[in-house]
């Protein structure tokens, strides 16, 4: 057997094996830390003296076998033959030791008669190549088996007799006389064994997990195992055992229960301090240090840097930290939890009165589940905030749990729970009802500031609690307080969202807004936020407010202070039709929330990014956004806000015409308290939108006019944010009432807002519809080049195929042919398949589908309409201008379709595609 690493000290323990032989029987004691492969080289040199004519017999101490008279010794002799006498005297001996353990001194004289029989029996033994005694782990050695070696040690002096015990540097020490007979033998010799080499390691390595492996890994495992074969052999049989799952292989590697073991190994049995110092390193971990450790245990320095040497040398820690959190975590699991809930406390109190950061002490706490008395509540509303601060609001959370759990002072306990309330609600609104009652209460009877009637009114407002949040604005309004005045920003803020509060201010002079388009200095970002959006509401937005907008998105930082500043810029960019930047904010600030694991700020930005998917004309992506909002938060959680992601919802599923869909999405509860809020009025025009579609008329009309009513009282009458006005003339285009589409259309027109924005488009498509044929293409390339700008392609689709008719209406039957090209085109982008049959049928004016646009080919829709713009001469350029795609989709396309067809150019597309062309129209 070759043993990595040990080839010096076994050649060590032959070399005194053949002066033994020639009469200096050697006596060796072989040492080093737990685990660094003592057991494995008197085994290996066991095998070899015996396969060169020794005679060797071998022993184990075990610690639960120490009280066991004679066990040592017994392991020695039993392939050997005893005199009877002997026999007989050692099973006396053994009889009355176990009987009595304290007639030791006794039995004394028959011991030594014992000791001296075993004596001439063991030097009997020794025949020509000498013999060989292996004790592994004599530190757990009977006292009579010692007393037997005791007498057998002058005796090898001058006999071929080698004995060879090995014990852990760590270990309790051996009875002194035994060390002092050792130390006086002549041929005495100490093999102290030290950790594997890097090369040992790799070599290790490589007999597990092959050579190119052990290359790129070996210095992971001797860093982590600290060369102790024992623990690098662990890692390895778990790294073997550990199912293949095709990742890659981790930096640190994966540690179960071998290398579990193989720590504990390492620790128990050795001197008293050695374990108790590992313990309180796993429990202090980063803030681990010798000093630390000896307060907390009461040892003295030398104690300790003792422990800290075994430890080290044991390679389970470096630099006073564990080597592999495994290892940390196997410590920790092994302590008892009565004795572990101590040893943390301990530690956070040691920790708290040397000062060291609230949450640092206060995951000691928190890991119990307990709170000691006097100063713990306060570390742990302290380390709550800084947790919240940092984004970890999971032990925020727990932090604040247990300091309520743990404090009976009536005003600490509501303001605990009330930043509870706070927290809970990034991750799950619902979470935060039951508390809203006593917080109420708190602050109407003066246990709670003032100040905390703002946070506390949106909370209720957001559960639809209207009349308890009107009660606490009235009766507290006039006293909250603010270095700035939290007046004008809350007045903002309620008029933005729930505009029925805003009467129960108190009165008094605006704050600061903004005027000239520029921020006064005073204005904070959540009043610059809430004043942009409530002047886009009202008068449109325009560059100014844009940058506003953008400015507040660059300043506020993500977290739950800042979160309705960040909402409201956003809402104001998409409001002004400023689509692109709103996307690229919405993006950023969705990614950050999702890395912060805050359920709430994901949800509302993510229906924000739904919205703004329907107004690009993205139904598939509106529909998948507004559903991944309504799984961050249920229904329940969203409160009356649900209102923005199912009406987005709602609108998708009614243009891509799945009705029923719909009217499922409608069959949701919403809270009675909606039709207060701006997101009623949203929730009321897409409930509109679906009764047009589905032709209750004259319920759709009583929609939008019920909506109108409202956005005109609450001045957000902006047909960017909702053009009401389109979908009641839309209902009156139905019911034939062209005097009534024209009034709301040109008022639509005469509303501000932007000139790109996608509601003109819409209101002069409408006017187009009661139009006569040339003054209706000239309305219908308009809203075209409106909508183009704005980006609603769904919109666009729509007026290009309304466009069309018109242009075949005048004769203009080849433009009308790529018109309606764009159009259906864009119906598929959209995701509006069901759209293009209408479509198709209004570009020609109603007439019956051809069958010949039927097509018995295996071209998709796509690849057939480029085939036949292709097949009439159109370049790849005037194909990718009238489809409103890129030059490169094009040429894909075309060359599916040539693999398709089996043809190399334009010129050999059969003719039937240049009939299907002009058969479409």
């Amino acid at each position: 057997m070759i043993l990595i690493d040990r080839e010096d000290e076994l050649c060590a323990l032959h070399d005194f094996l053949s002066g033994s032989r020639q009469g200096k029987g050697h006596v060796v004691l072989v040492s080093g830390s737990a685990g660094i492969g003592k057991s494995e080289l008197l085994y290996a040199f066991a095998e070899e003296a015996s396969a060169t004519g020794s005679e060797v017999l071998r022993a184990v101490g075990r610690e639960e076998e120490r009280d066991v008279p004679f066990g040592i010794v017994h392991q020695l002799v039993r392939d050997l033959s005893l005199p009877a006498p002997l026999r007989t005297r050692m099973t006396e001996l053994e009889t009355g030791l176990a009987a009595d353990p304290s007639a030791r001194h006794e039995s004394a004289a028959l011991q030594a008669h014992v000791a001296r029989g075993l004596c001439r029996t063991l030097l009997h033994a020794a025949g020509a190549g000498g013999l060989v005694l292996c004790v592994d782990d004599i530190h757990h050695a009977d006292s009579a088996s010692l007393n037997c070696l005791l007498h057998l040690l002058p005796h090898t002096r001058s006999a071929p007799v080698m004995l060879v015990f090995s014990r852990p540097d760590s270990a309790r020490r051996c009875p002194p006389l035994l060390s002092a007979e050792l130390l006086r033998h002549p041929f005495y010799r100490r093999v102290r064994l030290s950790p594997l080499s890097l090369e040992g390691t790799t070599e290790l390595t490589a007999r597990a997990l092959g050579t190119q492996e052990a290359q790129a890994r070996g210095s992971v495992y001797h860093s982590l195992g600290g060369g102790n074969p024992l623990l690098v052999r662990a890692l390895l049989r778990d790294h073997r055992d550990r199912p293949a799952d095709g990742d890659a292989e981790p930096e640190v590697p994966s540690a179960g229960e071998e290398f579990t073991q193989a720590v504990l190994a390492c620790l128990h049995g050795r001197e008293p301090h050695v374990l108790g110092v590992a313990r309180a390193m796993a429990v202090l971990d980063s803030c681990s240090s010798p000093d630390r450790i000896g307060r907390l245990l009461r040892l003295d320095p030398s104690s300790v840097a003792d422990a800290l040497r075994h430890v080290e040398a044991a390679g389970l820690v470096a630099g006073g930290r564990y080597r592999h959190p495994a290892a940390r975590s196997a410590v920790l699991d092994d302590i008892p939890w009565g004795a572990l809930r101590r040893l943390r406390l301990d530690v956070a109190e040691l920790l708290h009165h040397e000062g060291l950061p609230t949450s640092t002490v206060a995951r000691h706490l928190v890991a119990v589940r307990h709170v000691p008395t006097c100063w713990a509540v306060p570390v742990l509303m302290d380390a709550s905030e800084h947790a919240r601060r940092s984004g970890d609001v999971g032990f925020a959370l727990e932090c604040l749990e247990l300091a309520l759990s743990g404090s009976d002072d009536v005003r600490e306990r509501a303001l605990t729970s009330m930043m509870l309330a706070r927290l809970e609600w990034q991750l799950n609104p619902s979470t935060v009802a039951p508390r809203l009652g006593p917080l109420s209460e708190a602050l109407l009877t003066g246990v709670l500031p003032a100040e905390l009637t703002v946070p506390l009114s949106r909370a209720l407002l957001w559960h639809g609690r209207s009349d308890e949040a009107a009660e606490l604005i009235r009766t507290l309004g006039p006293k909250a307080p603010g270095p700035h005045g939290l007046f004008p920003e809350t007045r903002e803020w309620l008029r933005n969202r729930y505009p029925t509060m805003v009467s129960l201010l108190p009165t008094a002079e605006d704050g600061p807004g903004i005027r000239d388009g520029r921020e006064p200095a005073a204005a904070r970002p959540v009043l610059l936020a809430e004043t942009v959006l409530g002047s886009t509401l009202r008068n449109g937005g325009d560059e100014s407010s844009a940058r506003s907008a953008e400015q507040v998105l660059r300043s506020c930082g993500l977290d739950e202070g800042n979160l309705y500043a960040l909402e409201s810029a956003l809402l104001a960019l998409v409001y002004a039709d400023r689509l692109g930047q709103a996307s690229l904010w919405s993006a950023r600030l969705l990614r950050e929330a999702t890395l912060r694991q805050a359920p709430t700020w994901q949800a509302k930005l993510t229906a924000i990014r739904a919205e703004l998917a329907l107004r690009q004309g993205d139904l598939n992506e509106a529909c998948a956004l507004a559903r991944r909002a309504m799984t961050h938060l249920s229904p329940r959680s969203w409160g009356v806000a649900v209102g923005a992601p199912l009406s987005t919802l709602v609108l998708a599923a009614t243009a891509m015409g799945a009705a029923d869909v719909a009217e499922e999405y409608l069959r949701h509860s919403v809270p009675e308290a909606i039709s207060e809020s701006r997101y009623g009025l949203q929730y009321l025009y897409a409930r509109g939108q679906h009764h047009l579609a589905t032709n209750q008329v004259h319920a759709a009309l009583d929609d939008f006019l019920r909506c109108g009513d409202r956005a005109r009282a609450w001045d957000m009458d902006l047909p960017a944010f909702l053009p009401w006005r389109s979908g009641a003339a839309a209902a009156h285009l139905r019911l034939g009432q062209r005097d009534q589409v024209r009034r709301l259309a040109e008022a639509e027109l005469a509303r501000p807002g932007s000139a790109k924005s996608r509601s003109r488009g819409v209101a002069m498509c409408l006017l187009a519809e009661i139009a006569e044929p040339r003054r209706r293409t000239s309305l219908l390339l308009e809203a075209v080049s409106v909508l183009r700008l704005a980006g609603d392609r769904l919109e666009l689709a729509r007026a290009l195929a309304a466009l069309s008719s018109a242009q075949r209406a005048i004769g203009e039957a080849d433009q009308a042919r790529r018109t309606l090209y764009q159009a259906l085109h864009l119906a598929d982008v959209c995701g509006a398949e069901h759209l293009q049959p209408s479509l198709q049928l209004r570009g020609r004016e109603g007439t019956p589908a051809d069958p010949a646009a039927t097509p018995r080919d295996p071209l998709s829709a796509a690849e057939r309409r480029v085939a036949s713009l292709a097949a009439l001469g159109n370049s790849n350029r005037e194909i990718a201008d009238q489809l409103c795609v890129t030059i490169s989709t094009v040429e894909q396309h075309l060359t599916r379709v040539y693999r398709k067809l089996n043809v190399t150019r334009r010129a050999d597309l059969p003719s039937e595609f240049q009939t299907l062309a002009v058969g479409s129209i």
